[in-house]
């Protein structure tokens, strides 16, 4: 059995599609579910929560141009879009407004917590696994491997990235908290040790990175 440490032959494109659809309902569900914790959203969000209070529209939408914004950047860094990035921004904006209809925000510490811990839990993997079917790697996703051809460590290119958003975001009075620091901190390590695995077993990894 091959596992994730062993490239494997390239999966096909019905493979790599469904781990891309999986991929986008997941980040949305992980973005609504630290959203309504109410401890501190990942920087794109309190960008897209102060967007969404500062011009009266969904937290879903702002993020739609979120992502346009930074397909830009990805272009310019030759990194371009491909139409899974462009189908999933939209799907992932309209995830986050549906399941933010869906779930109540708790009441108790406790269960916040879990919550968040939970969203965390199921958005990093999630979004390994849309960079991994290199059919609809996520605009932020883009701009950081662009970076990183660059010669900037995935690291450092997705701390810089998340430091300009969550400045960005505080400017506009989006909603922050100390797991906003946590998450700037702990996102571009754990997503370097997630996406190379990943790209592995779908055997993209010479084209992802």
């Amino acid at each position: 059995m091959t596992t994730l440490t062993e490239p494997t032959a390239l999966r096909s494109v019905r493979y790599r599609v469904g781990g891309l659809a999986l991929g986008i309902t997941f980040v949305g569900l992980g973005i609504a579910l630290m959203v309504r914790a109410r401890l501190g959203v990942a920087p794109g969000d309190v960008l897209n929560t102060g967007g969404s209070e500062k011009f009266g529209i969904g937290v879903g939408t702002m993020g739609w141009v979120n992502a346009g914004v930074m397909a830009l950047i990805a272009v310019v860094l030759r990194r371009p879009p491909q139409w899974g990035t462009l189908i999933g921004a939209v799907i992932v904006g309209q995830m986050v407004n549906w399941f933010l209809q869906l779930i109540d925000a708790p009441t108790s510490m406790w269960a916040r917590v879990a919550m968040l811990v939970v969203g965390l839990g199921i958005l990093y993997p999630a979004i390994a696994v849309g960079v991994a079917s290199n059919l609809g790697t996520g605009p932020i996703e883009l701009v950081m491997l662009g970076l990183h051809d660059k010669g900037m460590g995935m690291q450092t290119a997705r701390w810089l990235i998340e430091g300009l958003m969550l400045l960005a975001g505080i400017l506009l009075g989006g909603d922050f908290g100390v797991i906003t620091i946590v998450f700037v901190l702990i996102t571009g390590p754990v997503l370097a040790r997630l996406i190379p695995p990943a790209a592995r077993h779908m055997g993209t990894i010479h084209l992802t990175l």
